[in-house]
């Protein structure tokens, strides 16, 4: 699940970047979390439901970025994610997996990313949970049995390793993206790396934003399709998203699910909806959403900005899947750097 609070695992690439440039961000966040989960933090694996004892929380995060500049006004950089680089899978240790690292060359033919970035269907809709969300220092308001974060986290049931191409033009956005099937350990040791099986994923994305009458339109429509185990898993989404004068967003997204998960005839459909609002130093963000197949659930959060970064933080979700109802919080104090 993709961090709403501090987005420093994305990478973002311009061509106005200046050489041999190399950037450290971070963040950190501490206080207390609570409530039943399922399973994994609110997940409908129908896991019977675990009380947590109101227990310390804490969690810090640091991100390198670096970028340069060719002779002839290509852009190229990375960045790499340490809180996701560690063991076995970590890029650092294993070049046939992402490992929290992306890398990139653009131009004025557009930008080519490879690693960990989203495939064309998650960069091109809108998330729910991204509508004028403060985020909370667990993401209790994201983590609940309805919500849907990511579309495979790329664009198949793959490696996680992902290319992408996309350009933008003036207001109207496109990408295409492959997921390469889930590489074998075999042959490790003599240095030759293969996929496990023929589960390559594809993906396209088409985005476009428009102002009427001084409401802002974000529009997104993507297609993904994988291989997995033999079946075809087809996806299609499209999201809309407005934000409002006086500090108003709203949004929608849906998307219907042909295989899921590789399954033949399981299909599905999802509908997300959020809404966020601020005012002064106050943020308060409210989603909520459900699959047809039952699950389904609603998050809360609100912030007040303390000003140099600084802020404290409320997040809420609740959750009601395979007969289980659920509720989880966190309160605490976030940091920027």
């Amino acid at each position: 699940m993709k961090k709403v609070l501090f987005a420093t695992t994305a990478l973002v690439a311009t061509a106005g970047v200046a050489a041999a440039d190399v950037t450290l961000s971070g963040s950190a966040e501490m206080g207390i979390i609570g409530g039943d989960r399922l399973g994994n933090a609110g997940d409908a694996s129908g896991v019977a439901p675990v009380t947590d004892e109101v227990q310390f929380f804490t969690d810090i995060d640091v991100t390198f970025t670096m970028s340069g500049t060719t002779d002839n006004g290509l852009t190229f950089g990375a960045s790499i994610d340490l809180d996701e680089v560690d063991g076995d899978e970590a890029a650092t240790n294993n070049n046939a997996d992402d490992g929290g690292i992306a890398i990139f060359v653009s131009g004025n033919f557009g930008t080519v990313t490879m690693g960990d970035t989203d495939g064309a269907l998650d960069w091109a809709l809108t998330e729910a949970g991204n509508i004028g969300n403060p985020g909370s220092i667990d993401d209790a308001e994201t983590e609940h049995a309805g919500y849907l974060g990511s579309y495979g986290d790329g664009a198949g049931d793959g490696d996680g390793q992902i290319l992408r191409y996309d350009n933008t033009f003036g207001d109207f956005g496109i990408a295409i993206s492959v997921e390469q099937a889930e590489d074998t350990t075999a042959g490790f040791s003599s240095g030759v790396v293969g996929p496990a099986s023929d589960d390559t994923g594809y993906a396209i994305g088409f985005r476009y934003n428009a102002e009427l009458g001084g409401v802002d339109l974000a529009l997104g429509l993507g297609y993904q399709t994988a291989d997995i185990g033999g079946v075809d898993q087809n996806i299609v989404g499209v999201s809309v998203a407005a934000t409002f004068a006086g500090g108003l967003e709203a949004g929608i997204q849906y998307s219907d699910w042909e295989n899921r998960d590789g399954t033949l005839g399981n299909d599905d459909d999802h509908i997300g909806i959020g809404v966020g609002y601020s005012f002064d130093a106050f943020s308060i963000h409210a989603n909520y959403g459900e699959f047809d197949s039952g699950a389904q659930g609603f998050g809360l959060a609100a912030a007040y900005d303390l000003g140099g970064g600084a802020g404290v933080h409320l997040g809420y979700g609740s959750s009601d899947a395979n007969g289980f109802d659920t509720d989880f919080w966190s309160l605490g104090v976030a940091m920027s750097f």
